[in-house]
């Protein structure tokens, strides 16, 4: 195959290699490390030349530095945007001029820094009030640190993201609403009240720096990972470092000036701690005994505890491997050694921060070489007016006829995305789960817009033991160990790493392979519909488990099951739904959680998950045809389940203070028993309804159920009972 960009050469070569013979390769070792090395920019020409710094001169430097105070004079802006030009232009041509004016200031400020900040305090002096109104000094002390330590690649990830995030804090705390809040970092720059407050002037100049396509685009360009390290160093990134920094003090200089906000209000960060557990034994059910256990770790030790990653010291094998595997950039080997140090300190965040980027450019070349229709330049920035493959599309299902260069839309249906059998099920499903999902995790999403910053000084809440970290870093395994090579990729000559890999022998590399072979995506909406479901059963049980106990004590008396003739299952077929009633009689005999949570997920498994892509046997959730009809269905009835999820857990919560209650009214005495009469029926009407929503996509039904839901959580707040019973009526003559 004959193919421009050398990326892709170097692809389709290592898939050759994995099957030729070693004592060929070996001979022509040196060859085929050139051809694997052969770097190529995924810069377009005219990104490149709008950051790079080749239209400076002498005169330009050396003008006098337009800071006051650590902060950008008025005088700053000055010729940036041309009088004629709106501050919301998309058009490139006023980008490309304002561009060399940026450079110019990012040079200048970069002077000032070497001049006056040689140490954090030094940054913090300058900056108190600025620090003390934003409150993010932890997260720029650490910026500084890096600065200092010539890490300019990881401040610049991270001082964009951290610029974004205060762009939205501060309209969240004009508004108290995160609703407002553009999504999009090029709608968030022409926002009215940021426009408002920071003046026309002010956001020209952010938006000709992280903007849209047309702009320098730095926001895009570095965190899609198109901008290679080995390149960044030639453009002046350590200038760009100082501009993003400053601009962030006098924003927050100017709006803590215009008093119409006291202290900036923070949304709410992401912590991801409920994002995977990792246990080491999934049948020590004593562990789970206590109705009191977090639900989450007991549903996943219980339905995946099978298919945790080995606990391995990770890194140590992805440094084994770095330079043996042609999924990997070569040019990119000294920022992926730089992740590992973070790592052996501990700064998990830091790892992410550098290794997500690069993992985005590292598929996105897969992408374009196995959808064989897509064009090569889709591998870089493109020109105006397309779109970048980020790593959504990466990951979609289709591929949209626009990447083959196919400007109007054919009739037949879009290709489906060769990356799925590339890659393989497991490796899909949790690729799925970590960034595209939205119940998810989206670890790229949330680190790239400062979602996940304040991480960066907490290594209590994101470390080496997080198990988000380790399900990320064996996936990372499994991909290098498929992309493997036969030789080092690395010259002789070259001593980037010298470390002794003789332990790494010891480890079962392919035990990474059985464990991605098993792996289920936890994220899926379906899969989070059955978590939701079991969630319920269990909240169900622990109800029945109260009442039993009270029953025990002869304070009460349980009604009986009501046996409704017009139930009908087809006994002919295998059905495993967790709301049938005779199911529900069986779960409240369960002496503890574990064997409950058992229970569904056993049932759960013995469902059959639908029809595969490609008349495969559906095994993985990627694999199972998923229309967008099958979504809104699933997303109504993940509703209405957490509405009768509520509704039970407020019934518990009764149910407990009554146990508790020392002694009762006559009035409640007998309302009390009303409840434990009624009992059995309430639950087996609202098992019903959820019974029949599982069973029908009918509008008019799903609506009729979900009001019977509503009506029968009132009803528990409100201790009506017996109202319950008229509500179930008056559902049943609709269905």
């Amino acid at each position: 195959m004959s193919f421009s960009n050398c990326f892709i050469r170097s692809f389709w070569l290592g898939k050759t290699l994995q099957t030729e013979e070693l004592s060929n390769i070996i001979t022509r070792k040196e060859e085929i490390r050139t051809a694997l090395n052969k770097w190529q920019s995924c810069l377009n020409l005219r990104v490149r030349q709008l950051l790079e710094n080749n239209s400076l001169n002498k005169y330009s430097l050396d003008c006098n530095i337009p800071i006051e105070k650590g902060l950008l004079k008025e005088n700053a802006f000055i010729g940036v945007r041309n009088i004629n030009v709106p501050y919301d232009t998309l058009e490139a041509e006023p980008f490309t001029a304002a561009s060399s004016k940026i450079k110019i200031l990012a040079y200048q400020i970069s002077q000032f820094f070497d001049s006056n900040i040689t140490s954090t305090n030094d940054f913090f002096k300058l900056y108190n009030d600025e620090l003390g109104w934003c409150g993010n000094s932890d997260i720029f002390r650490r910026c500084v640190e890096l600065y200092l330590e010539k890490d300019y690649l990881s401040v610049m990830l991270i001082v964009i993201s951290n610029l974004e995030r205060l762009l939205g804090d501060i309209i969240y705390s004009l508004h108290d609403d995160t609703s407002i809040i553009p999504l999009l970092i090029r709608d968030l720059l022409i926002a009215p009240s940021l426009v408002l407050l920071l003046g026309e002037e002010m956001i020209f100049f952010l938006r000709c720096i992280i903007g849209p396509p047309n702009s320098m685009n730095l926001r895009n360009v570095l965190w899609h990972g198109f901008i290679s390290p080995h390149e960044f160093l030639k453009v002046p990134v350590k200038w760009y470092c100082a501009l993003i920094l400053i601009i962030t003090m006098s924003i927050c200089n100017i709006v803590r000036h215009k008093g119409v906000i006291g202290l900036l209000k923070k949304r709410n960060n992401v912590n991801f701690k409920r994002f995977y557990y990792l246990t080491d034994n999934a049948d020590d059910r004593n562990a789970y005994i206590s109705t009191e256990k977090n639900f989450d770790e007991l549903y996943e030790c219980v339905m995946y505890g099978h298919a945790s990653p080995p606990q391995y010291p990770h890194h140590m094998i992805l440094e084994f491997l770095l330079f043996k595997n042609f999924f990997v950039i070569p040019r990119t080997y000294p920022t992926w050694l730089c992740s590992f140090r973070y790592l052996s300190n501990n700064q998990v965040l830091l790892f992410f921060v550098l290794a997500l980027p690069l993992l985005e450019h590292c598929l996105r070349r897969i992408y374009v070489c196995v959808n064989k229709d897509v064009q090569e330049h889709r591998m870089c920035t493109v020109e105006t007016g397309e779109y970048f493959l980020t790593l959504d599309i990466i990951l979609g299902e289709k591929v949209a006829w626009a990447f083959c260069g196919i400007k109007e839309e054919k009739q037949e249906e879009e290709q489906i995305n060769e990356i799925y059998s590339e890659l393989g099920g497991g490796i899909m499903d949790l690729l799925l789960d970590l960034f595209v999902h939205v119940d998810g995790p989206r670890l790229r999403d949330r680190v790239a817009h400062g979602e996940a910053n304040h991480l960066i000084v907490s290594p209590e809440l994101f470390n080496l033991s997080s198990p988000l970290y380790n399900y990320f870093i064996g996936l990372l395994i499994v991909l290098w160990n498929k992309y493997e090579t036969k030789i080092s990729l690395i010259y002789e000559d070259e001593d980037i790493i010298n470390k002794d890999y003789s332990f790494i022998q010891t480890i079962d590399i392919e035990s990474y392979e059985k464990w991605i072979s098993n792996y289920r995506s936890r994220f899926h909406p379906i899969s989070m519909l059955w978590k939701e479901s079991v969630q319920v059963i269990t909240n169900v049980w622990k109800c029945w488990n109260v009442c039993q106990e009270m029953v025990k004590t002869g304070r009460v008396i349980m009604g009986n099951w009501v046996e409704f003739p017009w139930i009908t299952i087809d006994g002919s077929s295998e059905y495993h739904s967790l709301f049938e009633y005779g199911f529900l009689k069986d779960v409240v005999k369960l002496d503890n959680i574990y064997l409950v949570v058992q229970e569904c997920c056993s049932r759960l498994y013995k469902c059959k998950l639908g029809k595969a892509k490609n008349n495969k046997k559906a095994i993985y959730w990627n694999e199972i045809n998923y229309t967008k009809d099958d979504a809104k269905v699933i997303n109504f009835r993940r509703g209405v389940i957490k509405k009768a999820n509520a509704g039970v857990e407020k019934l518990h919560s009764i149910l407990t203070t009554l146990q508790s209650s020392t002694s009762l009214s006559s009035r409640k005495r007998k309302n009390t028993q009303t409840l434990f009469n009624l009992f059995p029926s309430i639950f087996q009407q609202l098992y019903y309804a959820l019974l029949t929503l599982e069973q029908t996509r009918d509008q008019k039904l799903m609506l009729a159920i979900l009001i019977f839901i509503e009506r029968w959580n009132g009803f528990c707040v409100e201790g009506n009972w017996k109202n319950i019973n008229k509500a179930f009526e008056e559902f049943i003559k609709i269905r």
